[in-house]
């Protein structure tokens, strides 16, 4: 994979895959809005409903990371802005009735990163105008 918008959709649709499904069997049969949601490896919480959106996004990610540059830069660009605002929304519903999914800190700090790598890849890689090397063109 030579195109940094594959890498980083495909990493982390693994990711989030890995994440929802490992959620998934540690949540199963507590209810779907669980807000204080289960311990995941220590770090995150999990509950059904956010589990599910977690392997959904992965799954969203991975498809076009194995198709193409153009469709994986534009599935990251919406998706980016799509976790970042996320991002900002969990921080003000931690630790309300509101957080119908069972965030902590840990899982906002993750959306806030892959936010970063996914913008910034759809943003400032794999721009058209650049040779095959990966470097700019010089005119």
């Amino acid at each position: 994979m030579r195109s940094y918008n594959r890498l980083f959709a495909a990493a982390f649709g693994l990711l989030f895959l890995a994440l929802g499904a490992a959620g998934f069997v540690v949540s199963f049969g507590r209810p779907p809005l669980d807000v204080e949601g289960v311990p995941l490896l220590g770090f995150f919480t999990a509950n059904p409903l956010q589990s599910v959106l977690s392997m959904a996004t992965g799954a969203v990610l991975l498809v076009p990371a194995l198709t193409s540059s153009r469709t994986a830069r534009r599935v990251n660009a919406i998706l980016g802005a799509a976790l970042l605002a996320s991002g900002i929304a969990g921080l003000y519903v931690i630790g309300t009735p509101a957080n119908v999914l069972a965030l902590n800190a840990t899982d906002i700090l993750l959306q806030f990163a892959a936010a970063a790598f996914l913008l910034g890849a759809s943003l400032g890689a794999d721009r058209a105008g650049a040779s095959q090397s990966g470097g700019p063109l010089v005119k």
